[in-house]
């Protein structure tokens, strides 16, 4: 289980990944670190902080089922989407660090040379309706 203050101090001030229409205050000062379960909550133990979510103090509540009850698939919804955009928030942060790739363009990529007219296979007419 993934424990960090440093990772979880990056909800302070960022905008509410739940988003949820309705319950969201859109008060960016009540964003905290929302944990949502997985395979570590149980009796006693918290998610871990991998698992958190920018969450306002109203979606916190609503996703916590302290001032509605989601739907299974709405809760699903939101923790998904919420996770996701936090994830990339904490890496454009520099608090996740991933390897990335280099992409390389299209035009970047090296163009196999054609065979000479002479040497290609003839392709057969076809003729359609005969």
């Amino acid at each position: 289980m993934i424990r960090s203050k440093k990772y979880l101090a990056g909800s302070k001030g960022a905008p509410c990944s739940f988003r949820i229409p309705g319950i969201c205050n859109g008060d960016w000062s009540t964003t905290v670190p929302c944990h949502i379960r997985d395979g570590n909550k149980g009796m006693g133990n918290k998610a871990s902080d991998l698992s958190v979510v920018n969450g306002c103090s109203s979606c916190h509540d609503a996703m916590d089922g302290r001032s509605i009850v989601l739907s299974r698939e709405d809760w699903l919804f939101y923790a998904l989407r919420g996770l996701q955009e936090t994830l990339q928030q904490r890496f454009e942060a520099g608090l996740l660090i991933v390897p990335v790739d280099i992409e390389t363009g299209l035009m970047d990529r090296p163009v196999k040379p054609r065979k000479p007219k002479s040497k290609r296979a003839k392709i057969p007419s076809r003729k359609f309706g005969t």
